[in-house]
């Protein structure tokens, strides 16, 4: 059952507005609501993004059945393994227009609306959509963004939600979801999402989409002014825990009514404990809130599994300022316990960002663990964000 924030929410965004200070310009099949505390109007539509991108042509056919996909869940996670090595047959060029579904918000206050100069574009993790970025009144980055005058562009990743959902394999691969974002970008920049310009653009991940993040700023040091890698660290050895314990499952066969028409590449965490166990910490959550999260979940595919690496590299030529934000008790990226022995997210920043502006902080947030967003601990996160962004003069 969905909590009641939710369902007010969702009610609220869906109700037909007039939303000021921008159009629906740049989306097709655009509809108009408010975030989830209503500080925020927002139009959400399909984007057309077109890409060229270098995937790896892997030699893997569609898994038969579940057995499948565990055998090579087991695989990829095991000590030495090199069944990544074995498949990855070489580079493979995709080039497409992709139709991306987004959500962009503006201060619903007349003021800040109408000066709005910065927008900050979201990327979420591995089993998330973009409602992670505005779940309930209270844990809600859209929201808080707004409430100091920050747009946000939060989209659903090609594969998820509302966007095109093709081959799982050969195309949904991490250097795709790479081109993506970059793509999104350079429409912003242009002016030519919802007839508005912005002054600076900050690139805010979470989880994988931090390492997305991550990946463009290495290639595409000048897309974004600065970044913000919201639960992530540099150490990533309890990522393949991390993935045991999601138990990925067949999407069609572990929920037909919502994914029954995808390949069988295209996988979810598998139960609720799938969730709980990497991603939440009790009891620093709303039990209300987790069962919104976990009804909600939504795809990832094999292709992106077997080139996670290919992304994963230090952006030395990114001279921007980084907030490296992480939850104190992160499983993914911390073992569940970020300030054992050394500053996690404060290490980041010279392992994988050398050249980052003076401007640069890190934060871990107290009593909250990997989806920070949907704990009570949120709004200190934000307020941190907040304030590195302000004092660098965004």
């Amino acid at each position: 059952m969905l909590s009641p924030y939710l369902i007010l929410a969702l009610a609220s965004f869906t109700r037909a507005i007039s939303v000021p200070h921008f159009s629906s310009s740049g989306f097709s099949h655009s509809t108009e609501g408010y975030s989830a505390g209503r500080h925020a109007t927002c139009i959400t539509g399909l984007v057309p993004v077109t890409i060229t991108t270098t995937n790896s042509r892997l030699a893997l056919s569609e898994p038969a059945n579940q057995t499948v996909v565990t055998e090579i869940i087991q695989e990829l996670t095991q000590t030495n393994s090199t069944i990544a090595a074995r498949s990855i047959l070489g580079p493979a060029v995709v080039t497409g227009t992709y139709q991306i579904e987004a959500t962009l918000c503006i201060p619903a206050d007349t003021a800040l609306g109408a000066n709005v100069q910065t927008v900050q574009v979201l990327t979420y993790g591995i089993g998330l959509d973009k409602s992670y970025w505005d779940l309930a009144p209270g844990n809600s980055h859209v929201d808080a963004a707004a409430a100091v005058g920050y747009a946000t562009l939060a989209y659903n990743r090609l594969g998820v939600g509302q966007s095109d959902h093709p081959d799982p394999i050969q195309v949904v691969q991490c250097p795709a979801d790479v081109e993506i974002l970059h793509g999104l970008v350079q429409i912003l920049r242009a002016g030519k999402l919802g007839s508005r310009s912005f002054k600076y653009v900050i690139g805010v991940g979470q989880s994988y989409g931090s390492i997305v993040q991550l990946a463009q700023n290495a290639k595409y040091p000048q897309d974004v002014d600065a970044a913000v890698l919201t639960s992530f660290t540099s150490n990533v050895q309890s990522l393949p825990y991390t993935v045991l314990a999601n138990n990925p499952a067949i999407a069609n066969i572990n929920s037909p009514s919502r994914f029954g028409n995808l390949p069988n590449a295209y996988l979810v965490h598998d139960t609720a404990i799938s969730v709980q166990l990497p991603f939440f910490r009790y009891p620093y959550f709303d039990q209300n809130i987790f069962d919104a999260v976990y009804t909600a979940k939504q795809t990832y595919t094999l292709g992106q599994q077997f080139t996670l690496p290919s992304i994963f590299t230090p952006a030395p030529a990114f001279t921007g300022p980084i907030d490296v934000v992480v939850g104190q008790h992160d499983f993914p990226f911390c073992f569940g316990e970020c300030n054992a022995s050394v500053d996690q997210a404060a290490a980041t920043r010279t392992v994988l960002y050398p050249a980052a502006g003076t401007g640069s902080q890190s934060y871990i947030v107290p009593n909250v663990g990997h989806f920070f967003n949907a704990h009570y601990g949120a709004q200190q996160a934000f307020t941190q964000i907040n304030n590195f962004l302000r004092k660098n003069n965004f």
